[in-house]
C-alpha cells in the first residue's frame, strides 16, 4: 500500500453498536473502510467490530503499533483506564487527561505494552433482554484482543468523537471544499442524546458547531416511527418508506403539517419521542441485533384505518421533504456560506436531497455516501486527526475502500465446488458479461476492493438488462424477494448520461434522484420508478475500469450504455464480502452468473 502515514499520523476510526464499522485514515486519505456485516454476515452487526480491526491492519500491512490514534465515535470513553486519551463533544470542545501530556506526546512514543487495566464489564444497557445473546459483541470483551493487536500501547491515543460531531467531520473534511466556508448539517434518529446538528466548517480546518437538536425533537425518528407502522423493520426498511411513497396521490391536506418543524436552524417536534427495545416489542419480528424502536409507532398504525400504506409512506415522505428543504435553507441563511455538506442517517434519502438541490440551489453539495452509522468510524478517525495536530485535506475520489482478493484467491474458491463451470475469460470478460446481460441473464459481479457504505457501485452489485421489466421482476423474485415497489438504480456511461436527464452529470455514489427523460421512459423502464425518478451512477473510465467496460460492450450490442445496478445481496443478507458469499449465491440459484476475478462461472 505505499507510505500509509502521509503527512503525519495514522488513525483507525472505530464505530461499535447498529452498523459496526472501521476505517484506516491518514490527513491526506482514507486509506481502508468497512462494515462489520460485510464479514461476520450479520446485517447491520451491532457490537465492537474485532474482525474489521484485524482485516484493516492485515490488508494495509500494519501492525497495532503502526497506529496513533484509536478514535472511537462515542461522547463517552469505553476504556477510561488507558489514561492517553481525550473526549470531543459535539461542540468541538476537548477534554480529558491526554490533554496533561500533550506537549510530551509523539508518533510512536512508547508503544509497546498495554497499559494495566481493570476488568470491564458490560453496562445496563436500555435495550434489556434484547441484549441476550449478544455478550460477546459488547465492547468490554474486546479489550484483551486489542491489547493483543497492540493497540493499548500507552503511546496509542484514544479519541472518543461524539456521534454527530463524527458526522458532521465525515462530511466537511471529506466534501473537497478546503479553503471555503461550509454549511455542515447532521440528521439521524439519534446518537449521543441529539438527532441534529449545524455547523460552520471554517476555512482553516476548525469545525464550530452552530445548534443541536435534541433526540427527542428527532425527524429521523419521526420517519423511522412512520416505517415501523408500514410493517417493515427500522434503521433498515426506510428506503421501502421512500419507494412505497411514489403510488401515493398528491395535493391532499397531509395530516403531518407541523408535526415537525424548522425552527433557527433545529427542528422542534409536537411529539417527544421515547424509544424501546424492538426485540422486546416485537417478539415475533426478532432481529440479530439489539435495536432501538421509537415507542410511538404504534400510534402511527392507526392512520393506516382510514388509508392505505402508500398514502401514509406519501404523507411521511413529502413531511419529510419539506422540513428538510426548509431546514437547509434557514441553515444556510443562519451559516452565511452557500456551500452545503451533510451526514446522518437521514441525508441517505435521495427524493430529500434533490429537492434540497433543486429549490435551494447550493453553490457546491455534498451528501456523505457513507452517510448512516457506519460513516461514523470515517468521521471519527478525520476529527481525531485535527485535534491531534495533523492537517486534513482529505477528499473521497473513490468508494472502492475495503477488500480485495487476488486472482488465485478467487480461483482457489471456485475449485472448492464441482457444481460450477467456470470459463477464464481474463481480458475478455467484460465482453463475455455484456453478451450474457443481453440475453437476459442477472449477474453478481465481484470485482476490485468492495466498496464503502451501503451503495454497492459495480465491484459487489447485481447487474442486468434495463430495457423491459421483466429482468427487473426476475431479479425481486429470484435474488431480493422484495416489495414490489422498491426501485432498481441505473448505472450509466458518463458520456451518453445526458439522454436519460438533463442537468448535471456529477453522480458517483447515487445520493441524488434525477427525473428521466422521455427517451430514458421508453428505452430503459426498468430503472425508472413509478414517479419517474431516478437514482444513478454514473461511469467513465477512470472511476471504475471495468464497469466501464461492461457497460461500454452492452452499448456495442444493444445501442443502450445502461444497466440495472442493484447490491449484492440477498434479501436480508449484508453485501457478500468474500468469493465464498459470492458463490453461495450462485449455489442457491440467487443469481444466474458470476462475473469474479478473472472469471465467468455459472451451474453446471
Amino acid at each position: 500500500m505505499g507510505d500509509v502515514k502521509g503527512n503525519g499520523l495514522l488513525a483507525l476510526g472505530i464505530h461499535w453498536a447498529h452498523d459496526a464499522s472501521v476505517s484506516v485514515c491518514n490527513g491526506e486519505e482514507c486509506l481502508f473502510s468497512i462494515a462489520e456485516e460485510r464479514i461476520t454476515r450479520i446485517k447491520h452487526h451491532y457490537g465492537f467490530p474485532v474482525q474489521s480491526i484485524q482485516c484493516a491492519l492485515r490488508f494495509l500491512g500494519l501492525t497495532g503499533s503502526d497506529i496513533d490514534i484509536v478514535a472511537i465515535s462515542t461522547r463517552k470513553p469505553l476504556f477510561p483506564q488507558h489514561k492517553n486519551h481525550l473526549c470531543v463533544e459535539a461542540d468541538g470542545s476537548v477534554s480529558g487527561p491526554a490533554l496533561k501530556l500533550f506537549k510530551d506526546w509523539r508518533p510512536g512514543a512508547s508503544k509497546a505494552g498495554p497499559q494495566r487495566m481493570g476488568e470491564a464489564k458490560p453496562k445496563k444497557s436500555f435495550v434489556g433482554t434484547s441484549w441476550e445473546g449478544f455478550e460477546d459483541r459488547h465492547w468490554s470483551w474486546a479489550q484483551q484482543t486489542l491489547g493483543q493487536l497492540g493497540l493499548l500501547g500507552e503511546g496509542t491515543r484514544y479519541v472518543y468523537v461524539s456521534h454527530h460531531r463524527a458526522h458532521a467531520a465525515g462530511a466537511f473534511r471529506l466534501c473537497g471544499m478546503h479553503g471555503r466556508r461550509v454549511c455542515v448539517m447532521t440528521l439521524d434518529g439519534k446518537g449521543d442524546g441529539l438527532s441534529g446538528t449545524l455547523g460552520i466548517g471554517h476555512e482553516d480546518g476548525r469545525l464550530e458547531l452552530v445548534r443541536s437538536t435534541p433526540a427527542e425533537e428527532s425527524l429521523g425518528s419521526f420517519y423511522q416511527a412512520v416505517t415501523e407502522a408500514l410493517g417493515f423493520i427500522p434503521v433498515d426498511g426506510e428506503y421501502k418508506t421512500m419507494g412505497l411513497a411514489a403510488l401515493g396521490k398528491a395535493g391532499l391536506a397531509n395530516p403531518f403539517d407541523g408535526m415537525i418543524s424548522a425552527y433557527d436552524g433545529m427542528t422542534r417536534s409536537r411529539t417527544r419521542w421515547s424509544f424501546r427495545s424492538f426485540n422486546e416489542a416485537n417478539p415475533s419480528r426478532r432481529v440479530p441485533n439489539p435495536l432501538s424502536s421509537v415507542a410511538q409507532s404504534v400510534d402511527f398504525t392507526k392512520y393506516l384505518e382510514r388509508m392505505e400504506p402508500t398514502q401514509l409512506a406519501y404523507f411521511a415522505q413529502e413531511h419529510l421533504e419539506d422540513t428538510m428543504v426548509e431546514l437547509a435553507r434557514q441553515s444556510m441563511d443562519i451559516t452565511g456560506t452557500r456551500n452545503l455538506a451533510v451526514a446522518g442517517g437521514v441525508m441517505l434519502n435521495v427524493k430529500a436531497n434533490s429537492r434540497i438541490r433543486d429549490e435551494i440551489s447550493p453553490q457546491s453539495y455534498f451528501v456523505l455516501p457513507d452517510s448512516a452509522d457506519s460513516g461514523l468510524s470515517l468521521g471519527a478517525a478525520l476529527e481525531a486527526l485535527h485535534v491531534c495536530g495533523t492537517p486534513v485535506r482529505a477528499s473521497l475520489p473513490s468508494l472502492y475502500l475495503g477488500t480485495s482478493y487476488t486472482d488465485a484467491e478467487v480461483m482457489e474458491e471456485l475449485a472448492r465446488h464441482d457444481r460450477l463451470a467456470v470459463e477464464e475469460a481474463g481480458p475478455w470478460l467484460p465482453m463475455r458479461t455484456a453478451k450474457e446481460l443481453r440475453k437476459g441473464k442477472v449477474i453478481g459481479t465481484f470485482q476490485g476492493r468492495l466498496e464503502m457504505g451501503p451503495r454497492a457501485l459495480g465491484n459487489r452489485s447485481v447487474i442486468a438488462d434495463p430495457r423491459t421489466n421483466t429482468v427487473k421482476d426476475r431479479i425481486n423474485a429470484i435474488l431480493k424477494g422484495r416489495e414490489w415497489f422498491v426501485p432498481f438504480a441505473p448505472i450509466v456511461l458518463e458520456d451518453e448520461a445526458h439522454k436519460y436527464w438533463s442537468g448535471s452529470v456529477d453522480y458517483r455514489h447515487m445520493t441524488f434522484a434525477v427525473e428521466a427523460s422521455e427517451y430514458a421512459k421508453q428505452t430503459v423502464p426498468g430503472v425508472v420508478h413509478v414517479d419517474g425518478t431516478m437514482r444513478p451512477q454514473v461511469v467513465n473510465e477512470t472511476t471504475n475500469p471495468w464497469l466501464h467496460a461492461v457497460l461500454s460492450g452492452f452499448r456495442q450490442l444493444t445501442g443502450v450504455g445502461v444497466l440495472i445496478n442493484t447490491s449484492f445481496n440477498r434479501h436480508g443478507l449484508p453485501i457478500v464480502g468474500s468469493p465464498a458469499d459470492a458463490v453461495e449465491h450462485l449455489l442457491n440459484g440467487w443469481v444466474d452468473a458470476l462475473a469474479i476475478g478473472p472469471c465467468y462461472v455459472t451451474l453446471k
